[in-house]
């Protein structure tokens, strides 16, 4: 009984150790973000463009993007890539300039509000972001990091292409978001 009882802390010991193991393991090795540079085609999109107090971003998002897709249904429009939006400006205890987009397969007549666009072909710094969209910050910093690794100057603006529709999946932990930093 002794020595059972002698294997039996043993392997607890064990699997302690290797459980502590596992998780320093886990902590320090996240993986980093795969970062490539690639280049988009051209893309046409109806958008709208606002400024808005940064604390207010989701809504106003669902705002715009519900003034989209409300307008692409009256027209028989439909998506032929994921939402996205540009960001121009951010202040994170101010305002933000943005713009949301929804890819469309032809040209459109827009509206005062509601704006036709194609946008260039582009070089960009490319990256999948997967979480929730308020911890996107170092992934952002990843990409300034291989920009500046690869001697890569960049516009001040940004991209997230939205890859997963929140009203779908309600984990924001699987969230996936493809960002873009466009290349000089």
């Amino acid at each position: 009984m002794k020595t059972k009882l002698s294997i039996f802390r043993i392997c607890i010991a064990l699997v302690a150790m290797v459980g502590i193991s596992l998780q320093a393991f886990a902590q320090t090795n996240v993986a980093a973000p795969k970062i490539e540079v690639k280049d988009i085609a051209t893309q046409k999109a109806l958008t709208i463009k606002v400024t808005a107090p940064s604390n207010t971003i989701s809504q106003k998002m669902s705002e715009l993007y519900g003034k989209l897709f409300a307008y692409m249904g009256a027209k028989s429009l439909q998506p032929v890539n994921a939402p996205f939006a540009i960001y121009y400006s951010f202040e994170p205890n101010g305002n933000t300039e943005f713009e949301v987009g929804i890819p469309v397969g032809s040209s459109v007549e827009g509206t005062d509000e509601v704006k036709f666009k194609e946008y260039p072909a582009m070089k960009v710094i490319s990256t999948v972001y997967v979480g929730p969209y308020q911890s996107v910050a170092p992934t952002y910093e990843a990409l300034k990091k291989y920009a500046a690794n690869n001697k890569l100057e960049t516009h001040p603006i940004s991209w997230e292409i939205y890859l997963t529709d929140p009203s779908q999946v309600t984990d924001p932990a699987k969230y996936q978001t493809m960002i873009y930093l466009v290349v000089k």
